[in-house]
Protein backbone atom coordinates (compact mmCIF):
# COMPACT_ATOMS: atom_id res chain seq x y z
CA UNK A 1 0.00 0.00 0.00
CA UNK A 2 2.45 2.43 0.87
CA UNK A 3 4.53 2.56 -3.31
CA UNK A 4 0.86 3.02 -4.41
CA UNK A 5 0.17 6.05 -1.69
CA UNK A 6 4.25 7.40 -2.86
CA UNK A 7 3.25 6.73 -6.51
CA UNK A 8 0.10 8.99 -6.16
CA UNK A 9 2.14 11.59 -4.38
CA UNK A 10 4.43 11.80 -6.93
CA UNK A 11 1.56 12.13 -10.24
CA UNK A 12 0.09 14.83 -8.11
CA UNK A 13 3.50 16.47 -7.40
CA UNK A 14 4.05 16.01 -11.25
CA UNK A 15 0.85 16.95 -12.44
CA UNK A 16 0.52 20.54 -10.53
CA UNK A 17 4.19 20.95 -11.38
CA UNK A 18 3.68 20.48 -14.96
CA UNK A 19 -0.33 22.86 -14.74
CA UNK A 20 2.61 25.85 -13.01
CA UNK A 21 5.08 25.63 -15.08
CA UNK A 22 2.40 25.63 -17.92
CA UNK A 23 0.72 28.65 -16.35
CA UNK A 24 3.83 30.99 -15.96
CA UNK A 25 4.76 29.67 -19.47
CA UNK A 26 1.49 31.12 -20.97
CA UNK A 27 0.72 33.95 -18.89
CA UNK A 28 4.13 35.07 -19.55
CA UNK A 29 4.80 34.62 -23.53
CA UNK A 30 1.06 34.64 -24.36
CA UNK A 31 -0.31 37.20 -22.03
CA UNK A 32 3.05 39.48 -21.92
CA UNK A 33 2.87 39.50 -18.38
CA UNK A 34 6.31 39.29 -16.06
CA UNK A 35 8.24 42.07 -17.39
CA UNK A 36 6.67 45.40 -16.46
CA UNK A 37 8.78 48.39 -16.99
CA UNK A 38 10.26 50.06 -13.78
CA UNK A 39 9.73 53.07 -11.71
CA UNK A 40 12.33 54.59 -9.54
CA UNK A 41 11.46 57.44 -7.24
CA UNK A 42 13.07 61.14 -7.68
CA UNK A 43 13.68 63.57 -5.22
CA UNK A 44 12.49 66.64 -6.89
CA UNK A 45 10.86 64.49 -10.43
CA UNK A 46 8.51 62.93 -8.01
CA UNK A 47 9.35 59.62 -10.32
CA UNK A 48 10.36 58.54 -13.78
CA UNK A 49 11.41 55.06 -15.28
CA UNK A 50 14.22 53.67 -14.43
CA UNK A 51 16.56 54.32 -17.43
CA UNK A 52 18.15 51.75 -19.27
CA UNK A 53 15.31 49.20 -19.72
CA UNK A 54 14.59 47.06 -23.14
CA UNK A 55 11.69 44.67 -22.08
CA UNK A 56 8.32 42.85 -23.81
CA UNK A 57 5.20 43.83 -21.88
CA UNK A 58 1.81 42.40 -23.87
CA UNK A 59 4.10 41.54 -26.50
CA UNK A 60 5.05 45.37 -26.99
CA UNK A 61 8.54 46.50 -26.79
CA UNK A 62 9.03 49.02 -24.50
CA UNK A 63 12.32 50.64 -24.72
CA UNK A 64 13.64 53.11 -21.98
CA UNK A 65 16.75 55.10 -22.87
CA UNK A 66 19.46 56.12 -20.43
CA UNK A 67 17.58 59.26 -19.39
CA UNK A 68 14.70 57.41 -18.50
CA UNK A 69 12.81 58.86 -21.52
CA UNK A 70 10.91 56.47 -24.03
CA UNK A 71 13.42 56.67 -26.60
CA UNK A 72 16.14 55.10 -28.49
CA UNK A 73 19.88 56.13 -26.59
CA UNK A 74 21.54 59.23 -28.13
CA UNK A 75 24.08 61.60 -27.11
CA UNK A 76 23.43 64.19 -24.70
CA UNK A 77 25.31 66.73 -26.93
CA UNK A 78 23.72 68.38 -30.20
CA UNK A 79 26.12 66.46 -33.09
CA UNK A 80 25.52 69.39 -35.54
CA UNK A 81 24.01 71.26 -38.02
CA UNK A 82 22.91 68.27 -39.97
CA UNK A 83 21.10 66.90 -36.97
CA UNK A 84 17.35 68.19 -36.00
CA UNK A 85 16.19 67.77 -32.31
CA UNK A 86 12.84 67.96 -30.47
CA UNK A 87 12.04 67.14 -26.95
CA UNK A 88 8.79 66.06 -26.76
CA UNK A 89 7.52 66.49 -23.09
CA UNK A 90 3.90 64.76 -21.70
CA UNK A 91 2.20 62.40 -19.70
CA UNK A 92 0.71 59.32 -20.11
CA UNK A 93 -0.84 60.11 -23.11
CA UNK A 94 2.63 60.85 -25.34
CA UNK A 95 3.93 57.63 -23.16
CA UNK A 96 1.40 55.27 -24.76
CA UNK A 97 1.66 52.86 -21.64
CA UNK A 98 2.52 49.37 -22.00
CA UNK A 99 -0.48 49.02 -24.86
CA UNK A 100 1.75 51.24 -27.51
CA UNK A 101 4.93 49.26 -28.64
CA UNK A 102 8.26 51.63 -29.36
CA UNK A 103 7.53 51.30 -32.89
CA UNK A 104 3.86 52.87 -32.87
CA UNK A 105 4.45 55.78 -30.76
CA UNK A 106 3.62 59.23 -31.86
CA UNK A 107 7.69 60.38 -31.17
CA UNK A 108 9.00 57.11 -33.15
CA UNK A 109 6.81 58.06 -36.01
CA UNK A 110 7.87 61.92 -35.91
CA UNK A 111 11.45 61.39 -36.00
CA UNK A 112 10.49 59.07 -39.31
CA UNK A 113 8.48 61.54 -40.58
CA UNK A 114 10.91 64.50 -40.31
CA UNK A 115 13.75 62.39 -41.27
CA UNK A 116 11.93 62.15 -44.35
CA UNK A 117 10.97 65.22 -45.24
CA UNK A 118 14.65 66.63 -44.35
CA UNK A 119 16.87 63.89 -45.48
CA UNK A 120 18.98 64.68 -42.30
CA UNK A 121 19.61 63.04 -39.05
CA UNK A 122 16.66 62.92 -36.34
CA UNK A 123 16.71 62.80 -32.84
CA UNK A 124 13.10 63.14 -31.15
CA UNK A 125 12.90 62.25 -27.26
CA UNK A 126 9.77 60.98 -25.52
CA UNK A 127 9.99 62.57 -21.75
CA UNK A 128 6.82 61.48 -20.14
CA UNK A 129 5.84 59.37 -17.79
CA UNK A 130 1.77 58.42 -16.45
CA UNK A 131 0.55 60.93 -14.38
CA UNK A 132 2.96 63.30 -15.11
CA UNK A 133 2.23 67.37 -14.90
CA UNK A 134 4.27 70.62 -15.18
CA UNK A 135 5.96 69.97 -12.06
CA UNK A 136 6.92 66.79 -13.33
CA UNK A 137 8.19 68.70 -16.15
CA UNK A 138 10.17 71.43 -14.70
CA UNK A 139 11.73 69.56 -12.18
CA UNK A 140 12.91 66.97 -14.91
CA UNK A 141 14.29 70.23 -17.13
CA UNK A 142 16.31 71.55 -14.33
CA UNK A 143 17.34 67.98 -13.85
CA UNK A 144 18.56 66.65 -17.20
CA UNK A 145 17.72 70.06 -19.16
CA UNK A 146 16.46 70.01 -23.22
CA UNK A 147 19.74 68.05 -24.57
CA UNK A 148 20.17 71.16 -26.86
CA UNK A 149 16.51 70.75 -28.41
CA UNK A 150 16.35 72.87 -31.97
CA UNK A 151 12.62 72.22 -31.03
CA UNK A 152 10.45 71.71 -27.62
CA UNK A 153 7.33 70.25 -28.03
CA UNK A 154 4.48 70.22 -25.05
CA UNK A 155 1.95 67.31 -25.52
CA UNK A 156 -0.87 68.61 -22.30
CA UNK A 157 -4.19 67.87 -21.79
CA UNK A 158 -7.06 70.04 -20.27
CA UNK A 159 -6.66 68.78 -16.48
CA UNK A 160 -3.15 68.87 -16.83
CA UNK A 161 -2.57 72.21 -15.54
CA UNK A 162 -3.58 71.72 -12.17
CA UNK A 163 -1.71 67.98 -11.93
CA UNK A 164 0.51 68.71 -9.63
CA UNK A 165 3.66 66.39 -7.94
CA UNK A 166 2.24 65.15 -4.74
CA UNK A 167 5.24 62.76 -3.94
CA UNK A 168 2.40 60.50 -1.93
CA UNK A 169 3.92 56.66 -1.81
CA UNK A 170 3.97 55.12 -5.30
CA UNK A 171 1.39 52.28 -6.23
CA UNK A 172 3.23 49.35 -7.16
CA UNK A 173 0.70 48.36 -9.25
CA UNK A 174 0.75 51.23 -11.53
CA UNK A 175 4.63 52.24 -10.79
CA UNK A 176 6.27 48.71 -9.90
CA UNK A 177 9.71 49.54 -8.97
CA UNK A 178 10.77 46.06 -8.94
CA UNK A 179 10.30 42.91 -10.89
CA UNK A 180 7.45 40.46 -9.88
CA UNK A 181 9.12 36.79 -8.82
CA UNK A 182 6.76 35.29 -11.81
CA UNK A 183 4.64 36.10 -14.23
CA UNK A 184 2.09 33.72 -12.99
CA UNK A 185 2.33 35.60 -9.35
CA UNK A 186 2.00 39.17 -11.11
CA UNK A 187 -1.57 37.44 -12.41
CA UNK A 188 -2.29 36.28 -9.82
CA UNK A 189 -1.81 39.25 -7.73
CA UNK A 190 -2.14 42.36 -9.88
CA UNK A 191 -4.21 41.66 -12.15
CA UNK A 192 -6.96 38.85 -11.04
CA UNK A 193 -7.94 41.38 -7.81
CA UNK A 194 -8.10 44.44 -10.66
CA UNK A 195 -10.76 42.40 -13.21
CA UNK A 196 -12.59 41.05 -10.18
CA UNK A 197 -12.91 44.60 -8.35
CA UNK A 198 -14.34 46.04 -11.90
CA UNK A 199 -16.73 43.16 -12.03
CA UNK A 200 -18.32 43.45 -9.03
CA UNK A 201 -18.33 47.19 -9.74
CA UNK A 202 -20.53 46.41 -13.23
CA UNK A 203 -22.57 44.17 -10.77
CA UNK A 204 -23.37 46.93 -8.23
CA UNK A 205 -25.84 48.87 -9.68
CA UNK A 206 -26.26 50.92 -6.99
CA UNK A 207 -22.71 51.94 -6.41
CA UNK A 208 -22.05 55.26 -5.07
CA UNK A 209 -21.50 57.34 -8.39
CA UNK A 210 -19.97 60.35 -7.08
CA UNK A 211 -16.66 58.41 -6.16
CA UNK A 212 -16.18 58.36 -9.55
CA UNK A 213 -17.07 61.52 -10.62
CA UNK A 214 -13.90 64.10 -11.07
CA UNK A 215 -12.86 66.14 -8.25
CA UNK A 216 -12.26 69.77 -8.88
CA UNK A 217 -9.34 71.11 -8.64
CA UNK A 218 -8.32 73.51 -6.06
CA UNK A 219 -7.35 77.31 -6.47
CA UNK A 220 -3.97 76.79 -5.33
CA UNK A 221 -3.40 73.53 -7.53
CA UNK A 222 -4.46 75.88 -10.33
CA UNK A 223 -2.02 78.44 -9.03
CA UNK A 224 0.48 75.99 -8.56
CA UNK A 225 0.38 74.16 -11.56
CA UNK A 226 0.24 77.06 -13.94
CA UNK A 227 3.21 78.64 -12.33
CA UNK A 228 5.07 75.66 -12.96
CA UNK A 229 3.86 75.33 -16.39
CA UNK A 230 4.73 79.24 -16.79
CA UNK A 231 8.09 78.50 -15.42
CA UNK A 232 8.60 75.40 -17.85
CA UNK A 233 7.54 77.26 -21.02
CA UNK A 234 10.41 80.35 -19.96
CA UNK A 235 12.71 77.73 -19.06
CA UNK A 236 12.59 76.28 -22.95
CA UNK A 237 12.25 79.03 -24.40
CA UNK A 238 15.55 80.22 -23.09
CA UNK A 239 17.45 76.88 -23.91
CA UNK A 240 15.74 76.23 -27.42
CA UNK A 241 14.90 78.32 -30.45
CA UNK A 242 11.15 76.80 -31.18
CA UNK A 243 8.58 76.01 -28.31
CA UNK A 244 5.10 74.49 -29.08
CA UNK A 245 2.33 73.72 -26.81
CA UNK A 246 -0.18 71.00 -28.35
CA UNK A 247 -3.41 70.52 -27.09
CA UNK A 248 -4.60 66.83 -26.89
CA UNK A 249 -8.33 66.83 -26.01
CA UNK A 250 -9.86 64.09 -24.31
CA UNK A 251 -12.98 62.20 -26.14
CA UNK A 252 -16.21 64.14 -24.20
CA UNK A 253 -14.49 67.48 -25.10
CA UNK A 254 -14.22 65.93 -28.57
CA UNK A 255 -17.55 64.71 -29.05
CA UNK A 256 -19.65 67.36 -27.37
CA UNK A 257 -17.07 70.32 -28.60
CA UNK A 258 -16.98 71.82 -25.32
CA UNK A 259 -13.40 72.52 -23.29
CA UNK A 260 -12.96 72.05 -19.71
CA UNK A 261 -11.43 75.02 -17.77
CA UNK A 262 -7.62 73.62 -18.29
CA UNK A 263 -8.04 74.36 -22.19
CA UNK A 264 -8.52 78.06 -22.32
CA UNK A 265 -5.91 78.64 -19.42
CA UNK A 266 -3.21 77.12 -20.92
CA UNK A 267 -4.29 78.69 -24.18
CA UNK A 268 -4.36 82.03 -21.99
CA UNK A 269 -0.99 81.60 -20.62
CA UNK A 270 0.94 80.86 -24.17
CA UNK A 271 -0.56 84.18 -25.44
CA UNK A 272 0.73 85.84 -22.57
CA UNK A 273 4.28 83.97 -23.07
CA UNK A 274 4.20 84.31 -27.33
CA UNK A 275 4.35 80.43 -27.92
CA UNK A 276 2.15 78.55 -30.13
CA UNK A 277 -0.52 76.71 -28.54
CA UNK A 278 -2.01 74.05 -31.47
CA UNK A 279 -5.36 72.29 -30.60
CA UNK A 280 -5.48 68.79 -31.27
CA UNK A 281 -9.26 69.55 -32.71
CA UNK A 282 -9.40 69.92 -36.52
CA UNK A 283 -6.97 67.00 -37.24
CA UNK A 284 -8.94 64.43 -34.61
CA UNK A 285 -12.24 65.50 -35.94
CA UNK A 286 -10.47 64.67 -39.69
CA UNK A 287 -9.24 61.81 -39.01
CA UNK A 288 -12.69 60.31 -37.23
CA UNK A 289 -14.42 61.24 -40.46
CA UNK A 290 -12.34 58.38 -42.10
CA UNK A 291 -13.30 56.10 -39.38
CA UNK A 292 -10.05 55.84 -37.70
CA UNK A 293 -10.18 55.03 -33.89
CA UNK A 294 -8.62 57.23 -31.98
CA UNK A 295 -9.47 57.06 -28.16
CA UNK A 296 -9.08 53.31 -26.40
CA UNK A 297 -10.62 55.30 -23.50
CA UNK A 298 -11.67 58.56 -22.20
CA UNK A 299 -8.27 59.93 -22.87
CA UNK A 300 -5.38 57.17 -23.81
CA UNK A 301 -5.22 57.15 -27.52
CA UNK A 302 -4.81 53.63 -29.40
CA UNK A 303 -1.90 52.68 -31.66
CA UNK A 304 -4.08 54.90 -34.76
CA UNK A 305 -4.30 57.43 -32.28
CA UNK A 306 -0.64 57.61 -31.73
CA UNK A 307 -0.32 57.89 -35.90
CA UNK A 308 -3.17 60.81 -36.00
CA UNK A 309 -0.99 62.54 -32.88
CA UNK A 310 2.12 62.25 -35.00
CA UNK A 311 0.69 63.33 -38.15
CA UNK A 312 -0.89 66.38 -36.27
CA UNK A 313 2.21 67.33 -34.63
CA UNK A 314 4.49 67.18 -38.13
CA UNK A 315 2.10 68.93 -40.01
CA UNK A 316 2.23 71.79 -37.23
CA UNK A 317 5.70 71.76 -38.00
CA UNK A 318 6.71 71.33 -41.19
CA UNK A 319 4.82 74.72 -42.42
CA UNK A 320 6.07 77.44 -39.78
CA UNK A 321 9.08 75.46 -37.97
CA UNK A 322 10.77 72.78 -40.52
CA UNK A 323 11.01 75.06 -43.41
CA UNK A 324 12.82 78.00 -41.28
CA UNK A 325 16.47 76.92 -41.60
CA UNK A 326 17.59 78.92 -39.01
CA UNK A 327 15.27 77.75 -36.40
CA UNK A 328 16.96 74.47 -36.95
CA UNK A 329 20.52 74.85 -37.43
CA UNK A 330 21.58 77.86 -35.18
CA UNK A 331 22.34 76.60 -32.09
CA UNK A 332 23.21 78.39 -28.84
CA UNK A 333 25.35 75.60 -27.90
CA UNK A 334 25.76 73.28 -30.18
Amino acid sequence: MMPIKLGKIALIFSVSLAVILAGELFVRFALGLGTPPLTIKHPTIEYMFRPGQDVYRFGNHILINQYGMRSEDFPAKYSGSDEIRVMVFGDSVLNGGSQIGHENLATTLLSQQIAQSQNRQVTVGNISAGSWGPGNWLAYAKEYGFFDANIVLLVLSSDDYADNPSFAPLNLNTHPVRRPKSALTEALSRYLPMFWNKWVVRRNENHDESQAATQKASSEDIEQGLQDLKDFLTLARTESQTVIVFLHLEKQELELGQFKEGHYKIIELCEQLGISAISSEPFYRESISRGINIYRDEIHTTEAGQKVLADAIFSSLKGPVLRNKKLINDRQGG
